[in-house]
């Protein structure tokens, strides 16, 4: 077992990008494994983000009303953002890299509230609705910056999270009519929601819980103790929790009204195969 367990080295506390100056450094020590990036597992568990982003791009490229820059690849977008702006972040430990960080996360949150809003909406109101977005989120980025502060950057990004969940389930409830396949899309809600839930949870042991956690990382030593780097498994449940969020509003706005009854590709777990299940759901219904 020896062969399998390799001591962690002491953090030389400052690496290629010098001295960490951000508010917020995490439990993972400091340039341990490499002296390139600082915080190693929660820099490449961003790749989360990068990854379902991209496979949402490719999917809605294909579609008549979509695009590498429509309307509907804006949220995926935002989650490569936040996984390119967070990677950044974990691998300087600088201040500017939290800042993008941060507000990658608005960008993503924001733009699919944008997509909700302006579903099957006028010009003039979708316009309208920009506008109030960009009058919200810009002065609350700025802020946030010049501020210095985390209080307002919070409650924003928390009350968007909000207003989506409480917005997907009732688009399922008002376009889905076949109940199993409401029943079923409502499940993949609470799945995700329960990802960013159970993600929550373990940034909160890696935060308070600091030194007790790196005291058993560095008695299993490496590379188990990878799998005990919390906050990357932040990154990796969040990064599922947002794409079935965003999955499964491009689904409901694009489908056909009361009809799930659609060949839908390119979705990957955990949507692809609970939108396979609702293949032809309305169709048996109506023979």
């Amino acid at each position: 077992m020896d062969l399998l367990r390799k001591p962690y080295a002491q953090s030389p506390g400052t690496g290629a990008w010098g001295p960490p100056n951000s508010n917020q450094n995490f439990c993972e020590e400091d340039y341990v494994i490499t002296h390139y990036i600082g915080e190693f597992v929660n820099t490449l568990t961003n790749l989360t983000y990068i990854i379902y982003g991209i496979h949402g791009i490719r999917r809605v490229q294909r579609k008549d009303d979509g695009g590498v820059f429509s309307t509907l690849a804006l949220p995926y977008w935002g989650l490569i953002s936040v996984g390119v702006l967070s990677g950044y972040y974990h691998a300087t430990l600088k201040y500017h890299s939290q800042m993008g960080d941060d507000l990658s996360m608005l960008v993503a949150v924001g733009s699919l509230c944008h997509q909700i809003l302006t579903f099957k909406k006028p010009a003039a109101e979708r316009l309208r609705t920009t506008i109030l977005f960009l009058g919200i989120l810009i002065p609350v980025s700025v802020y946030h910056c010049w501020a210095d502060e985390i209080l307002v950057h919070v409650l924003t990004f928390g009350i968007l999270v909000i207003f989506v969940g409480r917005e997907i389930r009732r688009l399922i409830r008002e376009r889905v009519k076949n109940v199993d396949a409401k029943r079923k899309l409502r499940g993949l809600s609470t799945f995700g929601t329960g990802c960013g839930l159970l993600g929550y949870f373990v940034w909160n042991i890696d935060q308070h819980l600091c030194g007790h956690v790196t005291a058993f990382k560095r008695h299993v030593g490496l590379p188990l103790g990878f799998l005990f780097e919390l906050h990357g498994w932040w990154h990796v449940l969040t990064g599922i929790g947002a794409y079935v969020g965003m999955a499964i509003v491009e689904y409901l706005i694009t489908m056909e009204d009361g009809k799930t009854d659609r060949v839908e590709e390119g979705f990957v777990w955990p949507v692809k195969r609970v939108l396979r299940d609702l293949e032809g759901k309305e169709e048996k219904k109506g023979r």
